[in-house]
């Protein structure tokens, strides 16, 4: 499971309590969602699945972010800084909001409100400018949405898609690969204790059941006929300085190191 630490230095304190506003002023503020990832849900009356971002299209000198929500709801995409756009979904439940480019990666908190209800969405949308979407998700691994044009490969090659990793050592490996089939990790050769699987269309997310060491590793997944493998780096991060993320590029990908709602730092590798 992957913890986090529930203090920061004050220089980073102001980018956690955007990011907590951000949230709130999306609707239902969400604290440290990862925290109880072996818990039971809490039993509810009724159940309204959340919003979703699934995508990223262009369309003329911009693009169009688009996804599903609760039909004829209202939809609210907001930046931590406070700008807010807003569209209404259709009788499906599908919806679009326009973006413009951008030369950096940009993260957004999403919402839909319905009837007197405000719905948050899990995590945070984070669109890169090649117009990948990426569902960071706090205390779990990285959801990475193809690019709608697709690409050589496919979009249902098998591969390694993201390495999460936090302060603490814990660790989480995401990616596709062919559907229901039993997976295994190895981390610099040796096995991990726990195993999992891929869904029903292919994608996986799979936890290291110890802590991972900081430093350099080699990461395997393995497969019926299938080995995944990726070079990656835990070495934690440090707050960001300001904002509510960092972004570099490294030798394995695009590194995402961002805060989390419950006021630890997360980093995200987006493996190439």
């Amino acid at each position: 499971m992957m913890r986090f630490k529930e203090t920061l230095p004050g220089a980073a304190f102001g980018s956690v309590l955007m990011l907590s506003l951000l949230l709130v002023g999306c609707g239902e503020a969400q604290v440290n969602p990862g925290a109880g990832l072996n818990r039971e849900p809490q039993a509810q009356a009724t159940y309204t699945a959340p919003p979703q971002g699934t995508g990223v299209v262009r369309e003329g000198a911009g693009r169009v972010l688009i996804g599903r929500a609760a039909p004829s709801a209202r939809v609210r995409l907001a930046t931590p800084e406070g700008e807010v756009r807003m569209t209404e979904a259709d009788a499906q439940g599908a919806w679009r909001i326009g973006l413009p480019l951008a030369e950096a990666p940009k993260i957004f908190g999403l919402s839909m409100m319905l009837d007197d209800r405000t719905v948050q969405a899990e995590g945070y949308q984070l669109v890169l400018p090649d117009d990948r979407l990426v569902l960071l998700r706090a205390g779990a691994g990285a959801v990475v949405s193809p690019v709608p044009s697709g690409g050589a490969e496919g979009p249902a090659a098998p591969r390694l898609l993201a390495f999460d990793f936090d302060e603490e050592g814990g660790a989480v490996v995401s990616g596709r690969a062919t559907p229901e089939i039993a997976l295994s990790i190895r981390i610099d050769g040796r096995p991990v204790s726990t195993d999992g699987a891929t869904d029903a269309q292919g994608r996986f997310s799979l936890p290291f059941g110890a802590p991972v060491p900081p430093g350099p590793h080699r990461i395997d997944v393995m497969g019926e006929q299938l080995v995944l493998t990726a070079q990656v780096d835990a070495t934690p991060a440090a707050p960001p300085e300001s904002g509510a993320f960092t972004a570099r590029a490294t030798s394995s990908g695009l590194r995402i190191d961002w805060l989390t709602p419950g006021g630890g730092v997360q980093s995200t590798l987006l493996l190439d």
